[in-house]
């Protein structure tokens, strides 16, 4: 009877026709469940958070595409006017470990998917690279994404192909990420104006409250001074010498504080810079005092001289010392170290002076970008973002520099070093003086 049953399917081909079915519908089933898997990245795709930073986007693009297709790194690229950035991620065990390469680009240039590989190759020698471009809404380029394979992919025009069609997809999410940074930016810019133009009413208000409030301290520095020639006794006579010692540190601040409101044409004068330093410090030393904060000053012996305006250099060390003051809220045991010194280098001879603080410190990924006007790290009340651009900008006008140097959670230093003013260039000065 079997053998009977084994001819008939033999003759008929019913066993083999089965066989032939069941491998045919496993692999639909396997093609809809690549198919399903597929769905479901590119769902994920459009779930990509509008406030993300880029690495972290990075990081998560990396983390959707590695179900799909093989890759040892991934990078995305944006071009943005004069810089281009990629953020390439490469997994760390359970996670991705995502770092930023820059480059700068000349006005105008435009990036191609082989100019990107060449850049990745240089830096990865021996990968396989794979870059594809992202469109925005009007067909333009804007960015790129790219796989880099250490060996030889398998399966590589299905794969090319897969990865072109979820370009498309990312390309709409990262640039509704840029339309929102670039709307966040815009608002953000229009509130520090705004309260930029607060800051200047107050300055103005604050200088006029410094008039006013002038005069009753003359009167007070005169009566105390009369009392004090016709008062003999104690403890008399040293309370009314507390009084003047105080008037007299009340008109310095107020005086100080006039000087450094005055809207006028700057004069240059030479300068030193131990005097500068101390100036500021009775103009806000107190208040830094009662933050809890200790002071230390480490003031060169030497007389340090520079040319250049008072109140303008005065001005950097005060958005130097208020940056230390927030920088320290919090930390425990908070401590400002003032530094003044001469330093020579290839350039020149320079006045320096720095400002250390142990506080908070700064992100390495934020920087390059400080001393950026309106780029701020703090509270939008709190800060406008101007204080380190217009320092660095008085700096270079007076032929110095300012920078920075910091590690996240442990210091900041900020240096600035101007030109020194030596006597032979004030015996110069003196010649043309006199020839004029």
């Amino acid at each position: 009877m079997h053998h009977k049953q084994e001819i008939l399917e033999k003759l008929t081909g019913i066993q083999s026709s089965r066989k032939s079915y069941y491998r045919e519908l496993n692999l639909v089933v396997d093609e809809m469940k690549k198919k399903n898997r597929q769905l479901e990245v590119i769902n994920c795709l459009t779930k990509i958070k509008i406030d993300a930073d880029w690495s972290e986007v990075s990081a998560y693009l990396a983390e959707q595409l590695s179900r799909l297709i093989p890759f040892d790194l991934f990078a995305l690229t944006l071009v943005e006017g004069t810089s281009l950035s990629a953020y390439v991620a490469k997994r760390n065990g359970a996670d991705w470990r995502v770092r930023t390469l820059t480059q700068s680009l000349k006005r105008g240039e435009s990036v191609s998917t082989s100019a990107l590989d060449r850049l990745f190759q240089t830096e990865h020698p021996g990968c396989r690279v794979t870059s594809v471009a992202l469109q925005s809404r009007l067909n333009k380029p804007f960015g790129f994404i790219t796989l880099l394979h250490q060996q030889q992919p398998q399966d590589d025009g299905e794969h090319l192909l897969l990865f072109q069609q979820i370009a498309e997809h990312v390309g709409v999410s990262v640039e509704n990420i840029l339309l929102f940074k670039d709307v966040s930016e815009k608002v953000q810019i229009e509130a520090r104006l705004i309260q930029s133009a607060k800051l200047a009413a107050i300055g103005e208000m604050a200088a006029g409250v410094a008039h006013e409030l002038n005069s009753p301290l003359t009167a007070i520095l005169g009566n105390v001074q009369l009392l004090l020639r016709e008062t003999h006794t104690e403890p008399q006579r040293q309370m009314l010498q507390d009084v003047f010692q105080c008037s007299v540190r009340c008109k310095k601040i107020i005086q100080n504080l006039l000087t450094f409101s005055r809207q006028e044409e700057y004069q240059f004068e030479r300068l030193f810079i131990n005097d500068l330093v101390e100036v500021v410090l009775g103009l806000i030393g107190y208040q830094l005092t009662v933050s809890g904060i200790c002071i230390t000053k480490r003031l060169a012996d030497e007389p340090l001289a520079v040319w250049g305006s008072r109140h303008q250099i005065e001005q950097i060390i005060i958005n130097l010392l208020l940056n230390a003051r927030d920088a320290l809220h919090g930390a425990s045991s908070p401590e400002i170290v003032i530094k003044t010194f001469r330093q020579e280098t290839d350039d020149g001879v320079y006045v320096g002076m720095s400002v250390r603080d142990n506080g908070a410190g700064i992100d390495a990924e934020h920087l390059p970008q400080i001393f950026h006007p309106f780029f701020t790290t703090k509270e939008q009340t709190k800060g406008t973002g101007l204080g380190l651009s217009v320092s660095l900008g008085i700096a270079e006008s007076h032929g110095g520099t300012l920078t920075a140097e910091s590690v996240r959670g442990e210091y900041s230093t900020f240096t600035l070093l101007l030109p020194i003013y030596t006597d032979e260039e004030s015996a110069d000065e003196s010649e043309t003086g006199a020839s004029r």
